[in-house]
């Protein structure tokens, strides 16, 4: 019987060789993409170049989504041996996941592998904006004394601890669970919370996690001295934070993003910091990145980053190995369905 087909999108495995030349390749027949523009992967679905695919192999999250976006029209093009999309990464936002589902496709993501990384990004992010650490850098690299000496002096009468200040998270999925612990332990602050769905076990599970549920969206966002965004990208969360919502918020507010730009209306942002709603803000994701808005570029009570949250060896490691255990994890010798994912978005077959 031939082994079923694993098409690999993207670069050579990095770092987990044994399991990609040892069981992995021992279950599957791998074909490396050839097709690097939509155009012609298209085509080569069309001509069924790579035969009866049985799963897409992801495994950087920087490479091999150059057919992207993956619209109804394209998934439509996928064989009916389809079972699997696994893909490294967190977000799906280039994904249509319900065409996924309607063709009883499985999508799995790293989901888990970058969140020790993501979570030290916001307490990075969250200390550079209570202490206003990005301009302080600036004034040391310009090599200029007097911008050394004049921020010495008064970058103090506008910086804070965060200890005993009130953090709201949007969201408190792992990350933002993950956030809410760190912060609360290591830097003293006080967690409320926003999410779609309460916490099991409401109250008292809030009391073991040391956080407080915020009453919903406006609740949190009324009494947050820093508000961070910890929710996927999708059409119920694409600028969620906008003029309204920022204008719920306390005057001075921070405003902290490390899930995705689309979240924020960055032009709102911006207006906000202007006049001085927002009196600073950390973003390491950007609403129309890798393009940055020039007018966050010139403040220096922006702490800007590239996308870099969960950008560790430890997150590459975790997500490549989760991308092959979890086809390991779905597809049998038979190229059917054999078990379950480890890290599904959506149901499959």
């Amino acid at each position: 019987m031939p082994k079923p087909i694993v098409l690999h999108l993207g670069d050579p495995i990095a770092y987990n060789h044994d399991l990609y030349n040892g069981p992995f390749s021992e279950r599957f027949t791998i074909i490396r993409n050839e097709d690097l523009t939509r155009e012609s992967f298209i085509e080569a679905l069309k001509s069924n170049k790579y035969g009866s695919i049985t799963a897409l192999l992801r495994p950087h999250f920087a490479s091999g989504n150059e057919m992207s976006p993956w619209d109804p029209h394209l998934i439509s093009l996928l064989p009916p041996s389809m079972r699997i999309f696994s893909s490294a990464g967190a977000g799906y936002d280039t994904v249509s996941i319900p065409s996924l589902t309607e063709r009883g496709i499985y999508y799995t993501n790293g989901a888990g592998a970058s969140d020790e990384a993501v979570a030290d990004t916001t307490l990075y992010m969250i200390l550079s904006v209570f202490r206003h650490f990005t301009a302080s850098q600036i004034a040391a690299r310009s090599g200029d004394p007097a911008r050394f000496l004049d921020c010495h002096r008064n970058l103090a009468g506008i910086s804070n601890n965060p200890r005993g200040k009130v953090l709201g998270l949007i969201g408190l999925g792992r990350i933002g669970a993950l956030v809410a612990k760190k912060a609360r332990k290591g830097l003293g602050m006080e967690v409320v919370y926003f999410d779609k769905v309460r916490l099991d076990g409401g109250e008292e599970r809030e009391q073991e996690m040391g956080v407080r549920w915020g009453g919903g969206l406006r609740g949190v966002l009324e009494v947050a001295d820093v508000v961070s965004v910890h929710c996927d990208l999708n059409p119920g969360t694409k600028g969620l934070i906008d003029r309204e919502k920022i204008g719920w918020m306390k005057d001075g507010v921070r405003v902290v993003n490390v899930a995705r730009g689309g979240v924020v209306v960055e032009g709102d942002l911006v207006e906000a910091l202007q006049r001085g709603k927002v009196s600073a803000a950390g973003l390491d994701v950007h609403e129309s990145e890798p393009v940055v808005d020039e007018r966050l570029v010139g403040m220096e009570n922006v702490t800007l980053t590239t996308h870099v949250g969960g950008g560790v060896v430890e997150t590459r490691m975790e997500f490549e190995r989760l991308a092959m255990e979890n086809i390991l994890a779905v597809v049998g010798e038979d190229g059917e369905v054999s078990g379950e994912p480890l890290t599904a978005i959506n149901g499959g077959t």
